[in-house]
């Protein structure tokens, strides 16, 4: 009875499920050849409670894991491969979903266009039990920078493609960010995600999960392929997580 009333409630208030990773991304790509293997973290503190194979748990004390092979098919064009892993507080690590980069790219050279433009599309396939449907999701990629300063917008829409919620509409969310990049070692920004719901029907304020991230991207190595980085989020909505922190750690390698 416990899982049919959980059930009616995320049909009623799917806002409740959040997002476990938090990334702006750039313009910029690995080059032709170069492997980036990247590893990512995420630790929430929350009220609320999700899903996990059909079992309602806290969220508060969840841990969630990535690892992500990026390769770069040109100079502008690479494609990936993703591992999401979950913990909630008093449960075993599992597998939760596969998720294929499909294209990540930019257009034009840096500084050709008034705006520098790139797309990120990106198949996920649940694990079995955990959630029913495939879905895509495709991310517009703007950055624009004046002297050090760099401003980053991710416009992001998904769609489930397959199972029984296939019939949503395609979703919205706006991401950005501002970074200072005077420094080649230290490299501090504000990130700021908010997730509106479909776009027929986008969700007030107050029902958003809008977040804001104080980052820094740490650069290691003498060729700077080796980054760090991470942030604290706080949720500004009663949807949002309390407090999420994340790590993102890339090495790049040919």
């Amino acid at each position: 009875m416990s899982k049919k009333l959980f059930a009616l409630a995320l049909f009623l208030f799917p806002l409740v499920t959040n997002a476990q990773f938090f990334k702006i991304y750039p313009y910029m790509t690995p080059e032709a050849g170069e492997k980036e293997l990247v590893y990512w973290f995420s630790a929430i503190g929350s009220d609320h409670q999700y899903s996990f194979f059909g079992e309602a748990v806290d969220r508060q004390g969840l841990l969630a894991h990535s690892l992500e092979l990026e390769y770069g098919l040109s100079n502008k064009w690479t494609a990936g491969l993703y591992l999401d892993f979950e913990q909630p507080e008093g449960h075993d690590l599992k597998h939760v979903a596969t998720k294929a980069l499909m294209f990540h790219g930019r257009f034009w050279e840096k500084g050709e266009r008034p705006v520098d433009l790139g797309l990120y599309v990106e198949y996920i396939l649940p694990g079995k039990n955990y959630k029913s449907g495939e879905q895509l999701e495709i991310k517009c990629i703007l950055e624009k920078d004046f002297g050090f300063s760099s401003f980053v917008l991710n416009p992001t829409f998904e769609k489930v493609i397959s199972g029984p919620d296939v019939g949503e509409g395609v979703e919205f969310a706006m991401n950005g960010g501002w970074y200072c990049r005077k420094s080649l070692k230290f490299q501090p920004g504000i990130e700021f995600y908010s997730k509106w719901g479909e776009l027929k029907e986008l969700s007030p304020p107050d029902e958003s999960k809008t977040y804001i991230f104080p980052a820094i991207d740490i650069i290691f190595g003498t060729h700077g392929r080796i980054k760090w980085h991470t942030g604290a989020g706080f949720g500004l909505s009663d949807p949002a997580d309390n407090f999420v922190f994340k790590s993102i750690l890339s090495i790049g390698f040919f």
